[in-house]
């Protein structure tokens, strides 16, 4: 064999064993890239469930239950459905229309009483309206309802769901159709069933944001088969709307077929319907991936013959392999950050406070856009309302390379105030010295909102009753515990009944405002002040002993003297006061008062007189 003809034997030899091995690599690679295929669309299903649950699903069925959990322990509601008091009711019609106003998804909130009628509705026509108190001739009676029956029974107060369906007024489907749950708790008082607290949410744009994606068709069945969501709209809730759907016309190989994902939600809704969450793999998606795996194979095939097949095949595995990893992590991060940013309330700050990088959820929460946050100090966002203890303690505790967890009040650019429950964590460097602060948040502002419902006089805005009495037995356990001075000033506005008998208590109601008003006005900042009840106030005196109270006082009755009101016009007040002493308790130190304001009222009225 000539060495020319020996060349051409060698080239025709590692031409063919090129191309042999490249077949077999490639067909090899086919079966892989099908199975890769089919583990890529496993974790796309679950990643999608994981991400229509964890971000949509359970945020928005906790945070029902919490409104509802909130609403069944306030003491104002249980108090009115014990004493159908006017008074009270005219208190959880407000409490009511706010927890509706807060979240647009709640179409209605109700306390149904122990008989099964409706007490108070608040109703709301779309998320884009305003909600309402309805007419108590238009409110209903919900005994033979089976919800209301099974709530009656439950013996206990727990948070209970009802079936996804369709809103039903007047005993019919309501339409347009408006997809609702009903999510309540029973009101017991010594075991005894007196009513129930019933949210009926909105959960059209819940279905909007769990239905859909790119990858996967959406279906969510009942235990009896009944779509309770479908990619059609017009089969969902078929079993409501009477529309003929079976399970067999959408999965003819059943549920276990190729491509098919089923995942329970009954441990979130906790309800009849025991749902399953069902994704069906979009023919057009499969096929891509396939067409994709095949254009890829081809390709290879062409530059390992090109390139030498021997060598290609064993030295593209594992970078190709590696390759798919990378990308894949590349992806979920990507999605995974996304989610944070849009989601989770974040900033990076220099050591100085000054702001690095913030999430589009901070951006959301202050009002401000990116180019005024960022290379600013986060006292731009700073509440001067704030408890500086608390952000003594806050920066003690990230200086010493701590985790501070709290809550904060901040302020919007508009000028209103927003809460944020807190965690701030220091990043530590190689030196070990901070690098920076890194600081993730939770919105509580409506939590705020409640606590500050069950505190605040209604018509005042000052601390009620039941507030005062608190800040009462704190400030005395101070006083003692550090033996200082502390006096209380018990104020009541002369002839107030004769303001409401001749002018009505509209006009009644203006003179109390105002009087607070003038009061406030005329405070130090150490005190406390809260309306007692009826026409008569309650000052809180830190630091103070009886004659210093005396002034304040006289000061008090002198502004309120001195000022001219409308239609009513001169008004007068009587002081009590009282210092606390040895051996004193808040129920003696309330007498004393009492007693000096009753020696103010006979002697003459519009004086203030200390206890002797």
């Amino acid at each position: 064999m000539t060495q020319k003809n020996f060349k051409k034997y060698f080239v025709l030899y590692f031409i063919g064993f090129g191309i042999t091995i490249s077949i077999f690599g490639a067909y090899i690679g086919y079966i892989f890239q099908m199975q890769n295929i089919q583990k890529h669309m496993d974790l796309k299903a679950k990643e999608i469930f994981d991400i229509k649950l964890e971000t949509i699903l359970k945020p928005t069925i906790k945070n029902m239950d919490d409104i509802v959990k909130s609403l069944g322990k306030n003491s104002i509601i249980r108090e009115f459905l014990l004493t159908n008091s006017l008074h009270k009711q005219r208190e959880v019609e407000n409490i009511l229309l706010a927890v509706t106003s807060i979240e647009n998804k709640i179409m209605q909130t109700r306390i149904i009483g122990k008989n099964g009628k409706e007490v108070i509705r608040v109703g709301r026509l779309s998320e884009n309206n305003q909600p309402f108190i309805v007419e108590k001739r238009k409110l209903q009676d919900k005994s033979q309802r089976v919800y209301f029956q099974e709530l009656s029974k439950l013996g206990s107060e727990t948070i209970w769901h009802s079936k996804l369906d369709l809103n039903i007024e007047n005993k019919k489907v309501e339409i347009p159709y408006r997809p609702t749950i009903r999510i309540a708790m029973p009101i017991l008082q010594n075991g005894e069933f007196f009513g129930v607290v019933i949210l009926n949410l909105l959960t059209k744009e819940f279905f909007d944001a769990i239905g859909t994606s790119t990858s996967f068709e959406h279906f969510i069945i009942d235990k009896d088969n009944n779509y309770i969501m479908h990619p059609d709209k017009k089969y969902s809730f078929n079993k409501y709307k009477g529309t003929n759907r079976k399970l067999e016309d959408d999965f003819t190989d059943g549920l276990k077929a190729n491509g098919i994902y089923t995942y329970s939600i009954n441990d979130i809704l906790q309800n009849e319907d025991e749902a399953v969450f069902i994704l069906k793999s979009k023919d057009k998606y499969q096929d891509n991936l396939i067409n994709e795996s095949i254009n890829t194979g081809i390709i290879v095939f062409i530059l390992t013959v090109i390139l030498s097949f021997t060598m290609a095949i064993f030295t593209s595995k594992v970078p190709t392999r590696l390759q798919i990893s990378l990308l894949e992590a590349h992806r979920k991060l990507k999605e995974f950050t996304s989610i944070i940013d849009r989601f989770i309330i974040t900033a990076t700050t220099k050591p100085d406070g000054t702001i690095l990088s913030i999430s589009n959820a901070f951006i959301e929460s202050s009002g401000y856009d990116n180019n005024e946050l960022i290379g600013k100090r986060m006292d731009i966002i700073k509440n001067p309302n704030r408890d500086k203890s608390i952000i003594k303690d806050l920066w003690n505790t990230i200086l010493n390379k701590k985790t501070w967890i709290g809550e904060i009040e901040n302020r919007k650019k508009d000028g209103t105030s927003y809460w944020l429950e807190q965690h701030i964590v220091p990043a530590i460097n190689e030196n070990n010295t901070i690098e920076s602060f890194v600081s993730i948040g939770i919105d509580i502002t409506a939590k705020k909102e409640l606590e500050k419902f069950a505190t605040i006089d209604k018509l005042t805005g000052i601390y009620n009753r039941r507030r005062i009495d608190e800040f009462m037995l704190i400030e005395i356990e101070i006083a003692k515990r550090h033996s200082q001075n502390l006096s209380i000033i018990l104020i009541d506005i002369d002839h107030f009944k004769l303001v409401n008998d001749t002018y009505g208590h509209q006009i009644g109601d203006i003179v109390l405002k105002k009087t607070t008003e003038i009061i406030s006005q005329n405070l130090r900042k150490s005190d406390i002040f809260g309306r007692w009840g009826g026409e008569e106030f309650l000052i809180i005196c830190p630091h103070t002993n009886e004659d210093e109270a005396l002034i304040l006082a006289q000061k008090l009755r002198v502004a309120i003297e001195s000022h001219r009101f409308e239609t009513v016009g001169e008004k007068t007040i009587c002081l009590g006061i009282a210092q606390l002493k040895d051996g004193d308790t808040d129920k003696t130190l309330m007498q004393k008062v009492d007693n000096a304001l009753y020696s103010a009222k006979n002697g003459g009225r519009n004086r203030a007189v200390v206890f002797a």
